[in-house]
């Protein structure tokens, strides 16, 4: 329904309208890739991201380590579901070492080309 902005079924939930207000990214000229309703793409070297998706593309990354990305250039949506706080969120490896990224890297590649 978002690659579709709104649209799902042929039935229009929301307008394409709205869906481009929660998908800009209003500030980044002052460094911050969010927008009002979705993280966007890193800005810099490091971020939510594999640095490999484009620019008009979205997602969450939540605090148990999940992600869902979507770029609607491509037609991709990434899933990544783990539980990065089990036993405890203390090691944090997940981010550390950049696993979300570096598989949503390889699946970019592998798609695409």
């Amino acid at each position: 329904m978002y690659l579709q902005k709104g649209n799902y079924g042929n039935k229009q939930y929301f307008s394409s309208k709205t869906f481009d207000t929660f998908n800009t990214c209003w500030e980044c000229k002052s460094g911050n890739r969010r927008g009002l309703g979705f993280d966007k793409p890193q800005l810099e070297k490091s971020g939510p991201t594999c640095g490999c998706v484009s620019k008009s593309s979205f997602g969450h990354t939540g605090f148990t380590g999940t992600m869902a990305w979507a770029d609607p250039e491509s037609g991709i949506v990434y899933v990544f579901l783990s539980n990065r706080t089990y036993p405890e969120a203390g090691e944090n490896k997940l981010s550390k070492e950049n696993i979300r990224e570096d598989i949503q890297r390889v699946l970019q590649e592998a798609i695409i080309k």
